[in-house]
């Protein structure tokens, strides 16, 4: 189970390595940053994706970070968490989601995460669209940690190029019922 300690220290060891101190965190590891009351199921994680903010070459830093923290490493052995280092196109979200990114720091100042919010993961979670995104949909929105309606607002607004059709994303939004909020 990853906790925000657990997080904070993946951060850490991040900037330590890349000697960068400001990443984007996708994926579930946003949600357990920035949620108040999230469900252990969806903190049954071992991982993070992370990239470095605002440099010229994110994937060069994102091979470093999974090389030396990722996956397998000695680090990811001795407290059996790692990071991912993804690129700024793995996790596809609406256009303006840094319009409702929250800035998070770690409590000794030293790294800031920028946190996609919960419905903009959530819609990258329905364009990736495998299992265990589905899986992590239902979860959030019983857990109202999404809200249904936020989602179908955000899918009918300009996403990347990558994204698959609008009447695709209808469709998957269907397929895992009707918004928990309605």
């Amino acid at each position: 189970m990853l906790r925000r300690s657990d997080i904070d220290h993946i951060l850490r060891a991040a900037a330590a390595l890349s000697n960068h101190a400001r990443f984007v965190v996708v994926g579930t590891g946003a949600v357990i940053i920035t949620a108040r009351h999230i469900p252990a199921s969806m903190m049954m994680t071992a991982e993070i994706d992370v990239y470095a903010d605002d440099v010229t070459d994110p994937e060069f830093i994102s091979d470093l970070i999974d090389a030396t923290i990722g996956e397998g490493s000695l680090f990811h052995r001795t407290f059996s968490y790692y990071c991912d280092g993804v690129s700024p196109g793995t996790a596809i979200m609406p256009d303006d989601w840094r319009d409702r990114a929250i800035e998070y720091v770690t409590p000794d100042g030293l790294v800031t995460a920028i946190c996609p919010e919960a419905n903009d993961i959530a819609v990258a979670k329905l364009c990736a669209w495998r299992e265990k995104d589905r899986d992590w949909l239902r979860v959030a929105a019983i857990a109202g940690i999404v809200d249904g309606k936020r989602v179908r607002a955000l899918i009918g607004t300009p996403m990347p190029r990558t994204a698959p059709d609008t009447s695709e994303l209808v469709r998957r939004v269907d397929m895992l019922g009707p918004p928990a909020s309605e």
